[in-house]
């Protein structure tokens, strides 16, 4: 027959009640029998005897540490979480610790409060999570990863232990039901996980602002997109033209446009780029045309920069670039 283990499950209580439920489920889950601090009520010598006296007889023991130290035992003025902690490691009982991670305990502060975080005796709760985080301990950051680390850790320490459980005997554990448990948990984790990963994904994009001006980004990178424009193998010194289309050619020219472009006593590439691409980047207000007057030579004439508009939809084509890797 398989043994039953029993396994005590220790922490502070009001702040950690969702992770305690989630560890009783998986150590339910598995076949075995939960105990706790919630079946006492700890507060004088003779009750954390008999806390003591349970953890003996229990085959494992599991710690789930929050941001709480909680309430001092009066004569040590350790904690009763820490008391047991102690307790389990002198009796070299098999044992585990769960701890909540920094972006579980945000979520636990923003729903709840500051009262899951220790706020009298700080540098007790900093000595003590130090302490734990230098044994065996997993960082969890759900109630799921709290569950899959409890089946994973049981099935680890039924392989180095020879438990006695409740029901006394040489058979090797079958561990199917916890296997099977941790195979639907693993599951159920990687479609949550490829779940928050698109709603991030399509919450980052909806959060964005695609108009420019009168247009979205998507109507002017279509249009520019089917414009072709070849620039001459001359004016950028390669073998052959350089055919592409209107919105890779302001991609590539983009640094020509932050200072400038004109037609005006200007270079070869520069007359191209206010001939053939000025005129349809304007039309969407992507550049703007200022007026530069040379006073040696008592003559005005035309540069065309890149607009406050322009910035925003190279920003955005650079934006939806990085998406798609």
């Amino acid at each position: 027959m398989k043994k039953k283990l029993q396994i005590f499950i220790s922490s502070t209580f009001t702040d950690l009640i969702e992770e305690r439920q989630a560890a009783v489920e998986a150590v339910l889950r598995a076949g075995n029998i939960p105990a706790g601090m919630e079946l006492f009520s700890a507060g004088n010598k003779s009750q954390l005897d008999t806390i003591k006296k349970w953890i003996g007889e229990s085959d494992i023991y599991i710690l789930i540490l929050g941001g709480r130290y909680g309430s001092l035992e009066n004569e040590s003025q350790i904690s009763y979480t820490e008391i047991e902690y102690r307790y389990a490691l002198e009796l070299d009982k098999p044992f585990f610790a769960i701890v909540v991670n920094d972006e579980m305990m945000k979520q636990k502060v923003h729903s709840q409060g500051q009262n899951v975080l220790e706020l009298e005796n700080q540098d007790k709760y900093k000595k003590f999570k130090e302490a734990v985080l230098s044994k065996v301990c997993r960082l969890c950051k759900d109630s799921s990863e709290i569950k899959l680390a409890i089946l994973e850790s049981i099935i680890d320490i039924q392989n180095q232990f020879d438990l006695t459980g409740w029901i006394k005997g040489d058979e090797i554990p079958d561990n199917t039901i916890i296997l099977n448990e941790l195979e639907i948990i693993r599951s159920e984790r990687d479609v949550l996980q490829k779940k928050v990963l698109s709603l991030e994904t399509l919450t980052k994009k909806a959060s964005r602002n695609h108009s420019i001006g009168d247009y979205t980004y998507e109507e002017i990178s279509k249009v520019l997109e089917a414009k072709t424009i070849v620039v001459p193998s001359a004016i950028i010194n390669q073998d052959e033209d350089w055919e592409t289309n209107a919105l890779l050619a302001m991609v590539g020219f983009s640094a020509s446009f932050t200072t400038g472009v004109t037609a005006t006593m200007s270079t070869d590439i520069q007359r191209f780029i206010t001939n053939k691409l000025v005129p349809t980047l304007l039309n969407f207000g992507l550049v703007e045309r200022q007026k530069v007057r040379n006073t040696g030579m008592k003559m005005e004439y035309d540069k065309f920069v890149l607009s406050a508009l322009g910035n925003k939809f190279l920003s955005l084509y650079q934006l939806e670039k990085a998406d798609k890797k």
